[in-house]
Formats: structure tokens, sequence, C-alpha cells
């Protein structure tokens, strides 16, 4: 769930506490409620997301799940690990990071993972990023092409100022 929807839902709960008439302890719980919604926005952003999977192909899919977060500095951080179960030895796991920030400028990443065993870790980060998309495809090894792509998946956006 995005910042901004739970910083919402937040306000709007306080804000029913307040309009049921709940005496004046409660009023002061849903106070310190806001406070701690508001402070919470000022920290670094610390989200899990996944699994996002492929399309099908003859009953495999791909998929990846990870961990998207700002650091000190400001660089938004994007890492996870990529299955790929039961494909064909011609098909690899295949999983693509977009950064896009303010401009519409966008920086695209990829991991690619062959074969039942485990998994790929992947680590990707950058700095001035309004959003972030992930998508798991398959990769076809013997045309060099990706193939059977999952949709994009927002896992990072800002704030609308």
């Amino acid at each position: 769930m995005r910042r901004s929807i739970r910083n919402m839902l937040g306000l709007a709960a306080a804000s029913a506490v307040l309009v049921v008439g709940i005496p004046a302890m409660a009023s002061s719980a849903s106070a310190a409620t806001t406070t701690k919604a508001a402070s919470a926005s000022s920290l670094d952003f610390d989200d899990f997301w996944g699994y996002d999977y492929s399309k099908y192909f003859h009953g495999s899919r791909a998929k990846a799940k990870g961990h998207v977060y700002e650091d000190n500095d400001g660089s938004f951080h994007v890492e996870g690990k990529l299955y790929d179960k039961n494909s064909p030895n011609w098909l690899c796991g295949y999983v693509q990071v977009k950064f896009e920030n303010s401009d519409g400028d966008d920086s695209t990443y990829w991991a690619k993972k062959c074969g039942s065993s485990g998994y790929r870790y992947f680590h990707f980060y950058e700095d001035d990023v309004d959003n972030i998309q992930v998508r798991v495809c398959y990769y076809d090894n013997s045309h060099g092409t990706k193939k059977y792509c999952g949709r994009w998946d927002y896992i990072y956006e800002a704030d609308e100022q």
C-alpha cells in the first residue's frame, strides 16, 4: 500500500473517532496517532513487494519478491530474489526494475535466473526517483528476447505535493 494512502487511512480513522464523540481520552489518543503518522512520513521509505509473476508457459511461471527502501543519502534501493521453477532450459526467469524521475527519464535494470535450483539475488539503486516499477518475464535464450511478461507493478511512488 502506498505511503500516502496509509496516511490518509490513519487520518480518516482519527477523524472518525472524533466524530463519534468518544470521551476526551480517545481524543488525546487520536492526536497521538496523528503525530505518529506525521513523524513516520519523515522517515526513509521502507517496504516489501511481491510476489510478482511472469505469464504462464506450459504450467510454469517465473516469480520475484523483494524489498524497496530509501537510504539516508536519498538513494532508492530495490533488492530481491528471482525464481525460475520448472521452465524449459531455453527459458530463464527475468526481472526488470524501472526507476523514473519527475522529468520522465527512466533507467531500467534487469537480472536473469536460469534453472530451477535456488534463486538469483539482485540489488539495484538510483538517486532522484519519483516512482519505481517491477516486471517479471521469461527470457528466451535461443532468440535473445523477453517473453511472457507479467504486468508492471508500482512498488514505490512519490507522494503528490
